[in-house]
């Protein structure tokens, strides 16, 4: 039986297109370049565009204004960071392996070198640009505690966990957690940010945050004003 060379050769391989970035995702990463190295006073639509390498009318057309671009800017880094929220079926489970794999995630995000260096730039913005300091702190600031207090508050109503002021619980979590490793990285201090090392500090501010400082702290009440 003779073979059929034409219905047995390979086919040519298709080769798969490389998505190429749209205009809005280049304009969007030559803006965060921008503003991180120079600030939102300091940038102007044009030098955008030419970061970009698009018209300035393409800038337009895709973010209105210079602050929706700043906007935008911030929701992208706000993404990189926020944890998302703790799956419901984890409250049942053990609090410290839950709060460790979300924190020591938490902090790996938080400390990328491009985030220190934006929240320093917006950290500057804000004296001038109140709405700048305003958009960061709505944002990724917040946004992070309510994933947190969403989580303890869930804890308590099944009876797992109970706190003296629940609205706080969120904050202090988060200020547990940063430490002062935040504030050396926003002053340009040399600071250990390895995964051991943050893992490491999350280990011991769950630990202190679930168990307190106290021995038999659970018969020790703070005195009412």
């Amino acid at each position: 039986m003779k073979t059929n060379i034409a219905s047995t050769a390979s086919k040519p391989k298709q080769h798969k297109r490389r998505m190429r970035p749209r205009k809005n995702e280049i304009v969007l990463a030559a803006a965060e370049r921008a503003f991180i190295e120079y600030g939102y006073a300091g940038v102007s639509v044009d030098s955008i565009a030419e970061k970009a390498g698009v018209s300035k009318r393409t800038v337009y057309s895709n973010f209105a204004t210079k602050q929706v671009l700043y906007a935008e800017v911030i929701k992208k880094l706000c993404s990189e960071v926020v944890p998302p929220a703790i799956d419901q079926r984890s409250l049942d489970t053990n609090p410290e392996h839950t709060l460790l794999l979300k924190s020591v995630a938490f902090l790996e995000a938080l400390y990328q070198p491009s985030q220190i260096a934006f929240y320093q730039t917006v950290v500057a913005d804000s004296r001038q640009f109140p709405d700048a300091g305003k958009m960061m702190f709505d944002g990724p600031v917040m946004r992070t505690q309510h994933v947190f207090d969403d989580y303890f508050r869930n804890q308590a109503k099944l009876g797992l966990m109970q706190f003296p002021n629940i609205d706080l619980a969120g904050a202090q979590f988060v200020a547990l957690l940063k430490i002062n490793m935040h504030m050396s990285l926003m002053l340009n201090q040399p600071t250990s940010v390895s995964h051991r090392k943050l893992e490491e500090v999350a280990r011991a501010s769950i630990h202190l945050f679930l168990h307190g400082a106290l021995k038999n702290s659970s018969q020790v009440r703070l005195p009412k004003k």
